[in-house]
């Protein structure tokens, strides 16, 4: 019996695709965690480990500009579905895997899935709410979003370590279960009548490619950090998985608190200075962990995760701004993938580049160790380890600091929308919704 919603339910719909987000957020950074125990499952080498981990990314980068536009051709609400759904068995296929090939190849299956329910969450949002309630909704799903990326390591790190890392993967089944069954009772269908917008044209649009490249390099800094830091707690430290989740806490709770702070600064100075502010401060946190040692405790590098976490968190609200507000309205689906887009392809090359450097550095202290198992911090001195950090954190920062540069050149004004056919995509079978 095919299942129907005529209308949409505006409060069941966000907490429907908030589901589908959080899921989506929680796998993010769930895997910083759970990395060195999957590698050591799967005996992958330090490549094998970062194209677990970059698979996801990439291919959801590759894939959110075509979901989008099949999302306004087919139905976002069964889009959304079909990526829910598959998101969720591709979670049960990874979590009885253990070659890291297989492993690679279902991350990036998973990432194709959470590609085809992003654009479509936001685009059912703005089917179900218009006005001051389209800010409020739009508010808690990026809150929403925000709780399970801070959250992730810390759900990981509880399950890995009274569960194993299959565990993590396992728990978006269910999830996923119930995100299809809401979706199927409370969210109305919604599809463009028209989309002539094309990704290229929003390239056209000055100042959103620096927008975008901002947002980059916001999680350049984030998810390089994490990976290594982790690898740094939980191989060379010895810590345990939960023990790991808390010290990157602080770090990652933060961002969330600062994400409104930014936008509070955006709405009263304009995008620019909160940009340009956020990153200072993003770099001066990556300054302030050249002070991690062999034997560090959380309250010594705590300041420099503050202030890192809380630049990353302004920063990033400011260059989306920067990114919607120099785009037409009518073209707002698009611009909302780009910057989905450039947080994925900023946390790629973040992991890749300041890998590489991680790599260089150790070949150079001892050319006769094993540089892979040593840039995991395996079998390593921490005069191995801790070198090959610092010279990752040292370019990190200086790859901010351009970043601030650029920031500065931003403008605080929207440019002007150039006249375009009405725009349609939020049409609800084929009526407007003007809610109020």
């Amino acid at each position: 019996m095919k299942i129907t919603a005529p209308r949409s339910h505006p409060v069941g719909t966000l907490v429907t695709v908030s589901l589908g987000g959080m899921i989506v957020g929680l796998d993010g950074t769930a895997l910083t965690i759970a990395g060195p125990d999957i590698a050591h499952t799967a005996r992958a080498s330090l490549t094998e480990l970062q194209w677990i981990a970059n698979a996801y990314l990439v291919a959801l980068a590759v894939a959110l500009f075509p979901a989008g536009r099949l999302a306004d051709r087919v139905g976002r609400r069964r889009v959304f579905v079909a990526g829910v759904a598959g998101f969720g068995v591709a979670s049960l296929l990874i979590a009885a895997s253990s070659t890291a090939w297989l492993l690679i190849v279902l991350r990036a299956v998973q990432g194709i899935c959470g590609a085809l329910l992003q654009p479509a969450a936001l685009a059912l949002i703005r089917a179900a709410f218009s006005g001051k309630r389209l800010d409020v909704a739009l508010g808690i799903w990026g809150g929403a979003g925000a709780l399970s990326i801070a959250a992730g390591p810390v759900v990981a790190g509880l399950i890995v370590q009274h569960f194993g890392w299959p565990v993590v993967f396992l728990i978006n089944a269910p999830i996923a279960a119930v995100t299809v069954v809401l979706a199927l009772y409370t969210v109305g269908e919604s599809r463009a009548r028209d989309s002539l917008e094309r990704p290229r044209d929003l390239f056209r649009c000055p100042g959103v490619r620096l927008g975008a490249v901002l947002t980059g390099l916001s999680y350049f800094s984030l998810y390089g950090l994490l990976f290594f830091l982790t690898l740094y707690l939980q191989n060379l430290r010895g810590m345990d998985p939960m023990t790991a989740a808390g010290w990157l806490l602080p770090l990652t709770a933060v961002v969330v608190v600062s994400a409104p702070i930014g936008g509070a600064l955006t709405a009263r100075f304009g995008p620019r200075w909160p940009a340009t502010g956020g990153l200072v401060l993003v770099f001066l946190g990556m300054v302030g962990f050249l002070a991690l040692g062999p034997a560090s405790t959380q309250a010594d590098v705590l300041p420099a995760a503050l202030i890192l976490g809380a630049g990353t968190g302004v920063a990033l609200i400011a260059s989306t701004q920067i990114i919607v507000s120099n785009a037409p309205v009518s073209m707002s689906g698009l611009a909302s993938a780009l910057q989905q887009i450039a947080t994925q392809v900023g946390g790629v090359t973040g992991i890749l580049v300041l890998g590489m450097v991680m790599s260089w550095r150790v070949s150079q202290l001892v050319p006769d160790a094993d540089v892979d198992q040593a840039a995991q911090g395996l079998g390593a001195s921490s005069a191995e380890f801790v070198p090959g950090f610092h010279a990752a954190i040292v370019v990190a920062a200086a790859v901010i600091a351009v970043g601030a540069a650029l920031a500065t050149r931003t403008s605080n004004r929207p440019s002007a929308e150039p006249a375009r056919p009405p725009d349609v995509p939020s049409d609800v079978d084929g009526q407007r919704r003007n809610q109020q």
